[in-house]
């Protein structure tokens, strides 16, 4: 698997597209000249990434992108964005010989094997299970997930979109945040609740069962407002978002049979690495009654790369070569 000449890479989201420039060798894969753009900022993904081309002087003729929804028709709609990325006007319009659209989390999924050891940190230590499927969830923009199948001729990768499976409420709070987020939202899904806007819907919700001043309606406002632990309620939020999720991972591993282990993605829990090291993720995803003792040597790593999806696009191109 080699690429000598540079390819484009990119991972879209919703909010965000990062582009980058890759080459895959022997050696592994080097990503180089990362830059990020903010889709409110261009109306189509062509301008975007038309726009990245004209920054660097390789003019790559091999590109894959990483998307945030379900690829149907070799295109993307994206669930959380005003964007619609088709791969053939793509193609045609910025003369590439082979683009490949790949979802966000298989490639996340695909660029964990290409990691730096540095890109991942331990959250809840493990004895896995070797010939297991691993799990790759995180909160971002949306809710992805993804799983790593190990087989007789290499890992499989199974993209999925297991963030928009029923949100199920434990505790008399949780159940009044769902209600709150079903007056707007009849059918509330986990990624209401585990996502960007689904710590806006937190925020929002606690503000109103407990007649608080909302702080933002901006999720980078609220997690900023609870690192500094000036505004209790956005620490309330984000802590109650972070137990949600442990149950979300845990139950994910239940329904995969990911006893190989979970890694956790997407761009929220780094930038509040430290409130959600200490919060109740881990006991969230050990607490499963009689089934305890199945997740409880499930190890759980957290991606601290920026742009760790960049390394699985450049991966799933590389395959093709």
């Amino acid at each position: 698997m080699t690429l000598a000449d540079p390819v484009l890479v990119a991972d879209i989201g919703g909010t965000n597209a990062r582009f980058a420039l890759a080459t895959v060798g022997a050696a592994g894969i080097a990503v180089s000249d990362r830059q990020t753009f903010r889709a409110e900022d261009f109306e189509t993904i062509r301008d975007a990434a038309a726009a990245y081309l004209e920054s660097v002087a390789p003019k790559p003729k091999r590109a894959c992108f990483a998307a945030a929804g379900p690829i149907i028709d070799n295109a993307v709609d994206f669930t959380n964005s005003h964007w619609i990325l088709r791969g053939d006007e793509i193609a045609a319009a910025l003369a590439f010989d082979d683009f490949l659209i790949v979802n966000d989390f298989y490639a996340l999924a695909a660029g964990i094997a290409h990691l730096p050891a540095s890109a991942l940190i331990e959250v809840k230590p493990g004895d896995p299970i070797v010939d297991a499927p691993r799990l790759v969830i995180g909160p971002g923009t949306g809710l992805g997930q993804a799983l790593i199948v190990p087989t007789t001729t290499g890992d499989r990768i199974i993209a999925t979109e297991g963030g928009h499976v029923s949100y199920a409420p434990r505790t008399e709070l949780e159940t009044e945040i769902k209600r709150f987020i079903a007056r707007e939202h009849p059918r509330v899904s986990v990624e209401r609740l585990l996502s960007g806007r689904g710590l806006v819907n937190i925020h929002r919700a606690l503000c109103a069962i407990e007649g608080a001043q909302r702080i933002s309606l901006q999720a980078n406002e609220i997690t900023a407002a609870a690192v500094s632990g000036a505004y209790p309620i956005a620490v309330k939020a984000v802590d109650m978002f972070c137990a949600i999720l442990g149950r979300v991972a845990g139950d994910a591993v239940l329904s995969t049979g990911a006893r190989g282990g979970v890694i956790l993605g997407g761009g929220i829990l780094p930038k509040i690495r430290d409130i959600f090291l200490k919060s109740e993720f881990i006991v969230r995803f050990s607490e499963k009654g009689r089934m305890s003792d199945y997740v409880a040597a499930v190890p759980v790593r957290l991606i601290v790369e920026d742009g760790a999806a960049l390394y699985g696009a450049a991966a799933s191109l590389g395959k093709k070569a």
